[in-house]
C-alpha cells in the first residue's frame, strides 16, 4: 500500500490577503490563485480502513478487473464485471478464489482495468482499488480502500457537511480544506491497523462514490492541494456540527495539548450574535427519570474508568473515583444520589462533573461526560453537548427527574459547520471561515498531482 508521508510534502506558501474575521484573532494567510505550480511528483494513494477483522469478504467490480498479489503486483486472475472475488484469511496471509480459480498470497489487491469503474463490497461502490490484508490486531482479514487524497475526500465532504445550494458553497470548500487537512495530519496514526485512516466517525465519515454531491465535488476541486499548517506543520483540523455560541480550547476537552489554532472564542462576529445560532440544535434538551438514568450510568460509568485509565488519561483527568461514604465497588455505581457541576472550561462547557452514587463520587471530566450521560432514547448515542445546565427535580430529598438543557451539537474545538454556513450564506469566502475557525493558520499547497 502507498502512502501519502507527511515528511516528503513539499508546500508553498500562500501570498496574503485581505480575509474577515475577529480583528483580535491572527487571520488565515490565503490566495489560491498565487500559488505557483507544484513540482511534480509520483502519484500517491490513500489507505482507508472499510472492515476490519472480517472472516469473509465478497468483492465485485462495476467494469473488467485484475486480481493482483498486493506485494509484487503479479496478476492472479482476471474478474469479469459483477463476478465475486472471495477472501479469507489463512496461516500464510489470504486465500482468495474467484471462477473456479482460487490461491494463496500475502496479500491481494482488485484494480478495476478502467479508473472510471468501481469496486464494491456490499452495497456501495468505492473509487480506486481494494486491498484485502491479513488483520494486523487479532483474526480474520481487514478490506482498505486504496485511492488518491481528492477522490476520497469526494466521499467525505457531503456526508461531513451535507449538501446544499450554491449559496453555500464557501463554507463546503472550507470543509473540503478541513477534511483534507485532517487526513494528511492523522497519517501514520492508524499504522498498526493496516491503513491509513478509518472510515467512521474515528476520523471521518467516508461512504465511498455513494451519494457523491456535485457542489461538494466542485468544492473539493476548487481547492485541490490546500491545507492548513502552523510552524510548518498541518494543524489538526477538527471541526463539528455546531458550537453553541462559543468554541473550545481542545485541551480543556480533551487530554490534549493546547493548539494555538484550536482555541475558545465567540463564533460571531465582532461578539454579536453566533453564526449558528439558527441551528436547530442551538438550544437542546434531554431529560431522564432517575431509574432509566442509573440503568444508563451503570453501563457508562465502568466504562469512563476503563477509558480514562489508559493511555496515560488519568493525568490529565486527575481523581477519577472517591469512595467517600459509598460502598466502593465502582465497578457497580449502584444507585444514583445527586450530579452536580464542579468546573466550567473558559467556553462554558461542564470540565468536571460528579456523578454521586451509592458506589461513591465518579469525577468526569471533559467532553468524555457525553459519553456518561447518553440520552434516554439512545438517539444520538452521546449527549449533544458538554455545555449545558442542569436541572434536578427532588421529592422528599430523593431525586426524582433530571434535565438537562444544552447548547450546541458536539465537542466545539475548531470549525463550526453551522457557523460556516452562514458565514458563507453572508459573503464570506473560505479564507475568511477557516481565518475565524483556525485562526493563525497557513493556507499551503501539497506538492505533486492532487487530482486523478
Amino acid at each position: 500500500m502507498r502512502r501519502i508521508r507527511g515528511a516528503t510534502l513539499l508546500i508553498f506558501p500562500l501570498l496574503l490577503a485581505a480575509c474577515a474575521g475577529p480583528k483580535r484573532l491572527p487571520p488565515v494567510t490565503a490566495d489560491p490563485g498565487g500559488v505557483p505550480a507544484a513540482t511534480v511528483q509520483a502519484p500517491v494513494l490513500l489507505g482507508v480502513g472499510l472492515a476490519e477483522e472480517q472472516q469473509r469478504l465478497d468483492l465485485t467490480t462495476t467494469g473488467p478487473a485484475l486480481l493482483l498479489d498486493g506485494h509484487q503486483r503479479r496478476l492472479l486472475a482476471r474478474v469479469a464485471p459483477g463476478e465475486a472475488v472471495v477472501c479469507r484469511r489463512s496461516a500464510s496471509g489470504v486465500t482468495w478464489s474467484v471462477a473456479g480459480g482460487q490461491g494463496t498470497t500475502s496479500s491481494v489487491v482488485l484494480q478495476p482495468e478502467d479508473p472510471a469503474h468501481r469496486c464494491r463490497h456490499g452495497e456501495r461502490a468505492y473509487r480506486g482499488e481494494f486491498l484485502v490484508i491479513p488483520a494486523p490486531l487479532g483474526s480474520g482479514v481487514t478490506l482498505v480502500n486504496n485511492l488518491s487524497l481528492e477522490d476520497y475526500l469526494r466521499g467525505v465532504v457531503p456526508w461531513e457537511i451535507g449538501r446544499h445550494k450554491r449559496d453555500a458553497l464557501a463554507a463546503v470548500e472550507a470543509q473540503a480544506v478541513a477534511a483534507r487537512t485532517y487526513t494528511v495530519s492523522h497519517l501514520g496514526a492508524r499504522r498498526s491497523h493496516g491503513f491509513d485512516i478509518f472510515a467512521t466517525v474515528m476520523d471521518q465519515v467516508y461512504r465511498g462514490a455513494v451519494g457523491e454531491d456535485s457542489l461538494c465535488n466542485e468544492a473539493v476541486a476548487r481547492t485541490a492541494g490546500l491545507v492548513l499548517r502552523h510552524r510548518g506543520t498541518e494543524i489538526t483540523a477538527y471541526y463539528s456540527a455546531c458550537c453553541g455560541g462559543v468554541t473550545s480550547n481542545i485541551h480543556e476537552v480533551w487530554p490534549r495539548p493546547a493548539a494555538p489554532y484550536l482555541i475558545s472564542h465567540p463564533d460571531g462576529p465582532g461578539g454579536g450574535r453566533a453564526w449558528c445560532a439558527g441551528s436547530k440544535w442551538y438550544r437542546w434538551q434531554e431529560t431522564w427519570t432517575r431509574t432509566h438514568l442509573e440503568e444508563i450510568l451503570s453501563r457508562t460509568l465502568p466504562q469512563y474508568l476503563e477509558y480514562m485509565g489508559q493511555n496515560g488519561r488519568t493525568d490529565w483527568a486527575g481523581r477519577l473515583f472517591s469512595r467517600d461514604t459509598g460502598h466502593g465497588n465502582r465497578a457497580r455505581p449502584g444507585g444514583l444520589r445527586d450530579l452536580e457541576i464542579l468546573r466550567r472550561t473558559t467556553s462554558g462547557r461542564v470540565a468536571e462533573l460528579a456523578v454521586i452514587t451509592d458506589a461513591g463520587i465518579y469525577h468526569l471530566r471533559g467532553d468524555r461526560v457525553r459519553w456518561a450521560l447518553a440520552p434516554p432514547g439512545g438517539h444520538p448515542a452521546i449527549l449533544r453537548s458538554a455545555n449545558f445546565e442542569l436541572d434536578l427535580e427532588r421529592a422528599d430529598g430523593q431525586l426524582q427527574s433530571i434535565t438537562i438543557r444544552g447548547r450546541g451539537y458536539g465537542h466545539g474545538i475548531g470549525m463550526c459547520q453551522t457557523g460556516a454556513l452562514e458565514m458563507a450564506r453572508r459573503g464570506r469566502d473560505f479564507a475568511g471561515i477557516l481565518s475565524h475557525y483556525y485562526p493563525g493558520s497557513v493556507l499551503t499547497r501539497l506538492a505533486g498531482p492532487v487530482a486523478p
